[in-house]
């Protein structure tokens, strides 16, 4: 390191002295002119540069790569120092005492009386009368006639029990009580003010994916709910002993008129088309409904279970030929979606062998069956299809009556 600033110093020294000597030369050479300037030195970054003032060029007076020194050598790095020793951890100093209570503060001056409250309810209505006292039996009518005694039949299972007979006459109500003290009225309160009238709600409706929808909102429930599971049949009771036989009951009143839980009764119809081994639905129009058991959505007919229902459904419908080869034969025949077997079977109108092409047939349609809904549902697609023969149908108007029967 010492080696290297020496040299240094040394280059620096030589470099100022040929600077002076430079000077010295150029006041020498221009003495006659009392009023000489020194040249103008500079360091371009390579070289240590001279020029005379009067001249525009630079001369190089000194490399700067011989002015610097060799570069030393790195020293050897030092020895590590030994590490310290911990030292004693010092003793936990004692608790201080805990400091003694503070004094109780004085109490504050009392607040305010509160303004009066709004007026009570009214108060509650005063106690009844005694009752008064029962009135005397009305005297009993006179006993009607009594029948003929039928002839016992053969012990069956014990029967239902009868109907009540009909009561009495009532006898005569007693005199009131004398009515209690009417309580002190209570003060009556502020009426509050009316509240604003609510926006009408939406009626809830069945969608065409069957759920309940309020506005544009689907909720995801079924407007049908789901069958339950059957039950397990229980076991048979013991059989019962006989009873006694029970004294002959009142003359009973006059039944209704019959009448059945609920029916059904709509206009049908299925538009002109061509049946190439593809159906077209029978619509229905409902007119009239009663006992909510029958249900019509889009194409499906819902009879409710836990009834019997008949089906009945008739009218006219126009055919004629849809074959390619001028034949003149057609088939056609209508399916329910619950026994579509039976249904073609029953429904099936066909015409085979020559015959004038493209005439149309009018033919009178009837179909009439029970439904057997004691357990489930039963849902009906009524629909017209081809059978044999690619067929035309110009179209189909009839009406449909459903009757719950039980």
């Amino acid at each position: 390191m010492k080696k290297r600033i020496y040299c240094i110093t040394t280059a620096l020294c030589l470099v100022l002295c040929i600077i002076l000597c430079i000077a010295f030369a150029a006041v020498c050479s221009k003495a006659e002119n009392s009023k000489a300037v020194l040249p103008e030195v500079r360091n371009n970054g390579t070289a240590i540069q001279w020029r005379d003032t009067a001249e525009g060029e630079w001369h190089d007076l000194v490399a700067l790569n011989t002015l610097r020194g060799a570069v030393g050598e790195n020293g050897t790095d030092g020895k590590d120092g030994t590490d310290g020793k911990n030292g004693v951890d010092g003793k936990d100093g004692t608790d201080g005492k805990n400091g003694l209570d503070g004094k109780n503060g004085t109490d504050g001056k009392n607040g305010l009386n509160g303004k009066d409250g709004t007026n009570g309810k009214d108060g509650l209505n005063g106690k009844d009368g005694t009752n008064g006292k029962d009135g005397l039996d009305g005297i009993n009518g006179t006993d009607g006639k009594d029948g003929l005694d039928g002839k016992d039949g053969a012990d069956g299972k014990n029967g239902i029990d009868g109907k009540d007979g009909t009561d009495g006459k009532d006898g005569i109500d007693g005199k009131d009580g004398v009515d209690g003290k009417d309580g002190a009225d209570g003060k009556d309160g502020t009426n509050g003010q009316n509240g604003a009238d609510g926006k009408d709600g939406n009626t809830p409706f069945i969608g065409e994916n069957g759920n309940w929808w309020i506005g544009t909102t689907d909720t995801g429930v079924k407007a049908t709910g789901v069958d339950g599971e059957k039950g397990d049949k229980g076991d048979t009771g013991e059989k019962g002993e006989k009873g006694d036989k029970g004294d002959k009951g009142d003359k009973g009143d006059a039944g209704q008129n019959g009448s059945c839980s609920g029916y059904f009764y709509g206009e049908a119809n299925a538009p002109r088309t061509v049946l190439n081994n593809s159906r077209v639905y029978i619509s229905v129009y409902e007119k009239i409904n009663k006992g909510g058991l029958i249900s019509y959505y889009r194409n499906n007919i819902t009879l409710k279970k836990g009834h019997i229902y008949n089906v009945c459904l008739s009218g006219s419908l126009e055919v004629g030929s849809n074959e390619f080869n001028n034949s003149g034969n057609y088939s056609i025949q209508m399916t329910d979606g619950y026994d579509d077997d039976l249904c073609r079977e029953l429904t099936r109108i066909k015409r085979d062998g020559a015959k004038i092409p493209y005439t149309n047939d009018q033919h009178s349609f009837n179909f009439n069956r029970m439904y057997d809904a004691s357990n489930k549902d039963i849902t009906l697609q009524l629909s017209f299809e081809n059978s044999a023969y690619n067929t035309y149908l110009g179209g189909f108007r009839g009406t449909i009556t459903i009757t719950v029967l039980d």
